[in-house]
């Protein structure tokens, strides 16, 4: 009995503090939108979608940089993310041609929690590294360009947990490195193996590991301009500007040096919460003349390479077959178009998709992963993502605001 008293108390206060919130919002005069989403496909849906922040701030009557309540039509709050450039970020799942409306109004929203993150690792040579709950992606920095090591494209680390990973890995792993340094020069190297077992990152403690192969390519999905039909290698970026960081989307805008003809490289790359594909956006500053402009994945061995019209995509063995016994599915994705997607051998072989007089506009185009030991088990399986992807940005979910 005094187990179910104290439960009918904190369900009261419970009730009562949203209510007092609702009051509170109702006192400050604040008005009530209704949003709604609209899928007009025959496909189940369920992805982050974009509404202009402006437009429902206006609504309101209230500046972007006020706080907002969302709530599902069970009155339930859910999270949002305002982006660097202006738009109100919600995670939608939908019915085919189905609708979902929620409320918005001012108020302060509870935490949310967040489903992506990226930082720049100083304790691992400048590293950007990011991630969402499917998977994890890294570009590398200076400090690795000191270094020598000839590291060019886009790397991918998997994971098989929503969880949010990447610090730890970089921690457990930067942790690991000091201690078998500290070994290594008092002279005790018996326990070195046994510590790079427990702490590396290329092994899979539980939650996935790094073990995709970069090197001087384009890892998943770099761009680069061609020159006499050979790639022309970014290397490391040279500055960096975080825009967005969760709870829905991770948005990092990357700058390069000059090449040797004094062409600057911009990319701006975001990765949504649900989502196995980045959103790129390169261009350049100084090219004189058209180009060839490629992008694509690194191939070690060509069998599983599949090219289509406005795609490219592979199943990488790993690393390390014999050990992991897993492949890792990338591809590189062209909703813009490309003239050709095509194989390009020498060196470390590619699938690229190609424009071939680009002049330097912004082009933006997809890059992505997924692990057969998470939620594609199959290259079959990848493709079919690949097709739903491409079909749903070419109908993407509407929305309108109503009082």
């Amino acid at each position: 009995m005094r187990r179910l008293f104290l439960m009918a108390i904190f369900f009261a206060m419970t009730i009562q503090t949203k209510q007092g919130a609702a009051s509170a919002r109702s006192i400050m005069g604040s008005e009530q939108i209704l949003l709604i989403f609209q899928n007009e496909s025959s496909r189940q849906r369920q992805e982050v979608v974009e509404v202009d922040l402006q437009t429902i701030c206006q609504q309101l009557g209230i500046s972007t940089n006020e706080p907002l309540v969302v709530e599902n039509r069970a009155g339930q709050e859910v999270g949002y993310q305002k982006t660097y450039d202006g738009k109100l970020l919600l995670y939608v799942s939908l019915h085919p041609n189905a609708k979902a409306v929620y409320t918005v109004c001012k108020g302060k929203p509870a935490e949310a929690r967040s489903y992506v993150y990226g930082k720049m690792y100083a304790i691992r040579k400048d590293d950007i590294a990011w991630e969402n709950d499917l998977g994890i992606y890294r570009v590398y920095g200076p400090a690795l360009q000191k270094s020598g090591e000839r590291s060019f494209g886009i790397d991918v680390w998997v994971k098989n947990t929503p969880a949010l990973v990447v610090e730890d890995r970089y921690l457990k792993d930067y942790e690991g490195n000091l201690l078998e340094d500290s070994l290594r020069k008092a002279g005790h190297t018996a326990q070195l193996g046994e510590i790079d077992r427990l702490t590396s990152f290329h092994l899979d403690h539980g939650n996935g590991m790094d073990a995709y192969g970069v090197g001087a390519s384009l890892g998943c999905g770099a761009p680069a301009l061609m020159k006499n039909g050979q790639l022309i290698f970014p290397y490391c970026y040279q500055a960096y500007q975080i825009h967005d960081n969760g709870p829905l989307r991770f948005t990092v805008e990357l700058t390069y040096a000059p090449n040797g003809d004094g062409i600057i490289e911009h990319r701006i790359i975001s990765l949504d919460r649900g989502s196995h594909f980045n959103r790129i956006t390169v261009w350049y500053d100084g090219i004189k003349q058209p180009v060839a402009l490629a992008s694509g994945v690194v191939l070690h061995g060509d069998d599983n390479l599949v090219l289509g019209k406005n795609y490219v995509q592979y199943a990488d063995p790993t690393d390390n077959p014999k050990l992991h016994q897993s492949q890792i599915y990338v591809a590189t994705l062209y909703p813009e178009g490309v003239e050709k997607t095509c194989l390009l051998e020498g060196g470390l072989n590619h699938g690229l998709g190609i424009i071939s007089h680009y002049q330097g506009a912004p082009y933006t185009y997809y890059f992505g992963s997924a692990w057969s030991l998470y939620d594609i088990r199959s290259q079959t399986q990848w493709q079919i993502v690949i097709d739903e992807f491409l079909a749903n940005l070419k109908q993407p979910l509407t929305y309108n605001i109503t009082k």
